[in-house]
């Protein structure tokens, strides 16, 4: 049975952490349930909104009307956003949403590009400034850092809103990792002793299986036609077909892991793909496009563990090595999205959302284990959440696949 979708104003962006299709409906339904169905698609603007104001009210000071504006204004930020980057092309120094001010800050490198851009953007809550790094040397700057530490090496990410690259190692490697970066400007680094790993096995709940592993869905999408999914490519290891509640589901079709986290499936016969996302609550989310969200914008993730989570996006293009549940060693990641939402085991291969704009597909995260043993999320310790998610574009493009959108 199809969850009733509803819409809601864009939060735009895309990753870390995402759950399952809950919309993926088997065609074997009867005529009569389908026209039911079909009803319920709904747009309810205010549904949405609400859960992702709520999250920037608790976690920024915001009264309620105040949140809510906020998330209205992300959608027109995240096109500005683009627009300057564009428009600064070398001169750019990236952009980030300060939801404290509910600003979209546009930074340059010159006075002249600054000004220049000034006069291509909307002024309205809109502020450009001058800083010292272009993105293009941040990003220098991170792969240098990152070949340099090698295993060392937990995440490297660009840190837009302070013009800087932040190496995060293993607390026992923090001073050792200081020297390797000696005479590197712009770069600080971190302790952390958090394990980030593939989120892959989960326990209970809606999931596709395979191999004896659990995973979540994505997004549906279309390949040459035909209904498939998008997950992530370490949920492809041994290639083995996808069930659903134990019902077959699916047949890989392509995967990437690690380096990048893609692939997609074929929908067997039977099954049809909707356009959205579980939310978790009986209801879902239509899927109406993938505008990339900026740098500070709320996300949403929805992934078989931990449901529906939400929290901001961080960074972007980071660099992560995951440790192999396995064998030892580590996995390396590169051009993942960082964000703060609840991630855990199983909800790997999940959605990542921005109001109605699909963002990407959950990789993995930061976690210590529980009482029980299994990996939980940062804040269940009281410890910020640290999720990372493999954005949507480019495994639309690898694939050559057109993300299934909802147009009502």
């Amino acid at each position: 049975m199809k969850l009733p979708v509803t819409t809601s104003l864009a939060v735009t962006t895309s990753l870390l952490l995402l759950a399952p299709m809950a919309t993926v409906a088997q065609a074997a339904e009867d005529k009569s349930e389908k026209a039911g169905t079909a009803a319920s698609i709904e747009s309810d603007m205010e549904a949405l909104q609400k859960i992702t104001a709520e999250y920037l009210s608790k976690h920024y000071g915001l009264d309620n009307d105040t949140a809510k504006k906020r998330v209205a204004a992300q959608d027109e930020f995240s096109k500005e956003a683009k627009k300057a980057s564009d428009e600064l092309s070398g001169d750019s120094a990236g952009s980030y949403i300060d939801q404290k001010r509910g600003v979209l800050v546009v930074q340059a490198t010159k006075d002249e590009a600054k000004n220049k851009v000034k006069g291509k953007i909307k002024e309205k809550d809109t502020e450009v400034k001058v800083v010292s790094r272009s993105m293009s040397t941040l990003e220098n700057q991170a792969k240098q850092l990152t070949d340099k530490l090698g295993d060392k090496l937990v995440s490297a990410r660009i840190d837009v809103q302070n013009n800087r690259v932040v190496a995060t190692v293993k607390k026992d490697q923090v001073d050792p990792a200081k020297d390797s970066a000696k005479g590197m400007d712009g770069v600080e680094v971190e302790g952390t002793d958090a394990v980030i790993t593939p989120q892959k096995n989960i326990y209970g709940g809606q999931q596709i299986e395979f191999n004896g592993g659990r995973c979540s869905i994505a997004f549906n999408a279309t390949k040459d036609g035909k209904d498939v999914f998008i997950t992530a490519g370490h949920c492809m290891s041994g290639r083995s077909p996808f069930t659903h509640n134990n019902q077959p589901l699916a047949t890989p079709v392509a995967g990437e892991f690690p380096g990048a986290d893609m692939g997609y499936a074929a929908l067997n016969q039977g099954w049809t793909g909707q356009p959205g996302v579980d939310k978790w609550n009986g209801r879902g989310v239509a899927v109406q496009g993938s505008e990339e969200a900026p740098v500070g914008a709320a996300v949403c993730k929805s992934g078989r563990t931990t449901q529906w989570t939400c929290g901001t996006i961080q960074a972007k293009n980071v660099t992560v090595n995951f440790s192999r549940l396995k064998g030892g060693g580590t996995d390396r990641m590169t051009g993942l999205t960082q964000a703060s939402a609840c991630t855990e085991p199983g909800d790997s291969g999940g959605a990542w959302i921005s109001g109605t704009q699909a963002q990407g597909i959950t990789s993995g995260g930061a976690g210590r284990p529980g009482p029980q043993g299994r990996n939980l999320c940062m804040e269940k310790f009281g410890r910020p959440n640290v999720a990372y998610f493999q954005p949507l574009k480019p495994a639309l493009q690898k694939y050559g696949l057109q993300l299934k959108t909802h147009k009502g």
